[in-house]
């Protein structure tokens, strides 16, 4: 194994082993560890399997399903499909190292106002379909779409499930719609689908563990765990993209 594959699978596993606690963060983690080392289009492409292959496992449970709040999910889902037709519209047309430093703002700011008397603004029913809209239309340029509606199911509940459970849900629906997308209108790069069989063994052995890290986590913690991962990797991620 050269020390470049033992990389990827390293970081897909720490990808999964985020995904597992938080519910979300797989493309973040991935980026921050491989946006040079993999052909970015990759990149997108392995984040979206990866993270449909890991909450389908969350789905399976029906103890998750139940946990899931129904409410929420569909007007995710509603926002999200307008936003991803947009985004489907000008993935060709837009700089994605740009928007994806706009967007880093975006959250990085978002996550440290999110820690003052501003959270009941983000628990707001109106930042559920902001917060899905825009995640619908980055979906199809950068992958990295969990931070705003996380944002938003982090201060709109407080259990702990309930938060992990709809993020789950509601990345199993755009991301299988994100795979489909790039497999029927983009150019895969010849080394996908064999790099998809080499990866998904590391996600899946990670996000176990990290579902293992979550159930020792009280609700109060997990919720912190959500801000400090979104101010700090938004932060990295920003600073990697200047630097």
């Amino acid at each position: 194994m050269t020390g470049e594959l033992f990389m990827i699978l390293f970081a897909f596993m720490l990808a999964g082993l985020v995904q597992g606690v938080m519910g979300f963060g797989f493309a973040i983690a991935t980026t921050l560890l491989l946006v040079s080392t993999l052909d970015f289009t990759l990149l997108v492409f392995l984040n979206l399997s990866m993270s449909v292959v890991t909450s389908l496992i969350a789905m399976l449970s029906a103890k998750n399903i139940a946990a899931i709040d129904k409410k929420t999910l569909v007007k995710l889902m509603v926002s999200a499909t307008a936003g991803l037709v947009i985004g489907i519209a000008i993935v060709n047309y837009v700089d994605a190292v740009i928007l994806k430093k706009v967007t880093l703002v975006v959250i990085l700011i978002a996550s440290v106002l999110s820690l003052t008397k501003n959270k009941r603004f983000f628990a707001h029913s109106y930042m559920c379909w902001i917060g899905g809209f825009f995640s619908g239309i980055l979906t199809p340029s950068t992958g990295i779409n969990g931070p705003l509606v996380a944002l938003h199911l982090n201060a709109a509940f407080t259990n702990k499930q309930t938060i992990r459970t709809t993020m789950l849900a509601y990345l199993f629906l755009i991301m299988l719609f994100g795979v489909i997308s790039m497999t029927l209108k983009t150019e895969l790069p010849a080394q996908t689908w064999s790099m998809m069989g080499k990866v998904i063994i590391p996600s899946v052995v990670g996000y176990a563990v990290g579902l293992l890290s979550f159930r020792l986590l009280s609700d109060l913690i997990f919720r912190r765990t959500v801000t400090a991962f979104l101010i700090c990797s938004s932060l990295l991620s920003l600073i990697y993209l200047i630097v």
